[in-house]
């Protein structure tokens, strides 16, 4: 599922490795200062019932 939010209108941000703990967000090269991008993390434990937590980020082009 695909929506979009923020101001780039864009269709995808480069997010790698995208299963890790720690992971690298690229900018788009067409992003212009003042468009805004936002990013949404989701985090599942293996318990039982699994939980899954959801996170913004929202990046600000410069």
């Amino acid at each position: 599922m695909q929506f979009q939010q923020g101001t780039y209108p864009g269709k995808s941000v480069d997010i790698k490795p995208r299963k890790a703990r720690q992971t690298q967000i690229r900018v788009p090269k067409d992003a212009v200062s003042g468009q805004t991008i936002h990013i949404v993390f989701q985090a599942t434990d293996n318990g039982t019932p699994s939980l899954t937590s959801y996170q913004r980020v929202i990046i600000a082009v410069r």
